[in-house]
């Protein structure tokens, strides 16, 4: 059997489709950890775990929001994901992470603890003989 024939292949295309779909940042990773919890449950089942995990996310009313719930809110102003403390005319969050999109940003060196980057060339670096040039196979 090959990779193509297995369910695996479901589950990249789970990511793709998140990846593509997703726009906030919390809930994305909130999903892979979902998966990987799922996958961890499950690992000879990776059909199982692509059905268990396009059903792990759903959208609540603001209604149904309860005290203890972890929930990713998106407003006008951001997006916003915590464990409800308060529900009402207001909902409260505590534990909060925020999600915002700014035009620039200037950050003080000093104040830098570190910085990180995606590395574009990792499999042209690590496996040049993998890397094809699209032109070549259309």
């Amino acid at each position: 059997m090959s990779f193509k024939e297995t369910d695996f292949t479901g589950l990249i295309g789970y990511l793709k489709g998140l990846l593509a779909t997703q726009k906030d940042p919390m809930l994305f990773k909130a999903m892979v950890a979902k998966l990987v919890e799922i996958y961890d449950q499950l690992p000879v089942y990776p059909g199982l775990v692509n059905m268990c995990i396009n059903q792990a996310r759903k959208d609540i009313d603001v209604k149904d929001v309860k005290k203890g719930q972890t929930v990713y809110i998106t407003t006008k102003e951001g997006m916003f994901s915590g464990v409800v403390a308060k529900t009402g005319k207001k909902i409260s969050l505590k534990n909060v992470m925020t999600a915002s999109e700014t035009k620039t940003v200037d950050v003080d060196v000093k104040k830098i603890n570190k910085v990180e980057m995606i590395n574009d060339d990792v499999v042209k670096e690590l496996w040049p003989s993998l890397v094809f040039d699209k032109e070549q196979n259309k």
